[in-house]
């Protein structure tokens, strides 16, 4: 209540000082007479950037700093975005989602890649990451005029001037600096399959970024031939171990992704024609399937068992799908060919 009332105060001798010179009313002049007083209520102390965000708190990191869009025109972060009142606006927060009540256990939770520059990233965001090195915290108030990735100017005044929106209150916790987002996948895959398959290296690396490890040998190894159908079971995950696709039963019931509206069972398979390429299989009835999936069942043969591995490059690139796989998100299939069921 006392914090209100000192609020209430502070907007209105903001307010009679503004009405003491009069002046053409700017598109945020009175938003930006808010936040001076929020400020002045809530975080006298803080510290106001150069576009004119507010630096609340600062955790910092000793890793690599983030620097320019073009010095890493990517980064892994973990963040929360709440409005002026406390109210969480965003998050990727497993804990957070299931104290709000938007719990899904299909969804991702979890870091996420942000890509920077004009167009992707914030320009308030963009601005508060730029010192911050990695494993550092920060929360910043950033103004609603520094929130559009619509437009882009040089100086806090034009995006003051010509830029309307909310303001909200980001925490963002820097995992990762990353000046190649592809070297740093692939890496990241290398290092995967090394420590989970013992024996395999980067140097069995199939394809730039593809891995496939044979876990069942096969009852025959023959190729399949043109025009074959054949029958598969498979699980899908990020390389963070969850789950996130299925066509087993038992499988999905386990990890909590089971839908009473899909159809479990071996899934058919349309090897490609004579003439034809891997890029021919034909998943099921499914019209668009991802490059890496396809490549993973041409190594294939009757009855094995084999885990692909693969950068986001042969899978759902920057895109990523839906809430379930993040943008850059290297996958794992673990496939098996069986019989018709």
């Amino acid at each position: 209540m006392k914090r209100t009332i000192l609020l209430y105060f502070a907007l209105a001798a903001l307010f009679l000082t503004g009405c003491a010179r009069p002046s053409t009313v700017g598109l945020n002049d009175a938003n930006e007479r808010y936040l001076d007083a929020w400020i002045q209520v809530n975080h006298p102390g803080a510290v106001q950037t150069a576009l004119g965000s507010y630096v609340l708190e600062d955790s910092p990191g000793t890793g690599k700093t983030a620097g320019s869009a073009e010095d890493s025109p990517y980064v892994r972060v973990e963040y929360q975005a709440r409005n002026l009142a406390g109210s969480v606006q965003k998050s990727c927060s497993e804990q957070m989602a299931k104290q709000l009540g938007d719990y899904d256990p299909n969804d991702y939770y979890g870091p996420v890649i942000w890509g920077r520059g004009t167009y992707l990233l914030a320009p308030g965001l963009d601005e508060a990451l730029s010192d911050m090195r990695e494993g550092g915290s920060r929360t910043v108030l950033v103004p609603g005029w520094l929130l559009s990735t619509s437009k882009y100017y040089e100086t806090g005044k034009e995006y003051r001037d010509n830029i309307s929106g909310t303001p909200a209150i980001y925490e963002i916790k820097l995992h990762d600096v990353i000046p190649d987002i592809q070297k740093w996948e692939t890496d990241s895959v290398g290092r995967y399959v090394s420590a989970t398959f013992p024996g395999h290296t980067v140097l069995d690396s199939l394809k730039y970024g593809f891995y496939y490890v044979r876990t069942g040998e096969p009852s025959e190894n023959i190729e399949f031939p043109a025009d074959t159908t054949v029958y598969l079971n498979y699980v899908l995950r990020l390389l963070n171990g969850k789950v996130v696709d299925t066509n087993v039963r038992d499988t999905a019931a386990f990890y909590n992704i089971y839908s009473s509206n899909r159809t479990y069972g071996p899934t058919t398979i349309t090897w490609y024609g004579s003439g034809g390429t891997y890029a021919d299989i034909k998943f099921g009835s499914s019209t668009s399937t991802i490059d890496g999936f396809l490549y993973a069942l041409s190594q294939m043969h009757p009855h094995e068992k084999g885990t692909a591995v693969f950068y986001s490059g042969l899978g759902y690139t920057y895109r990523g799908s839906g809430t379930v796989i993040p943008s850059y998100s290297p996958l794992r299939f673990d496939l098996e060919i069986v019989d018709k069921p």
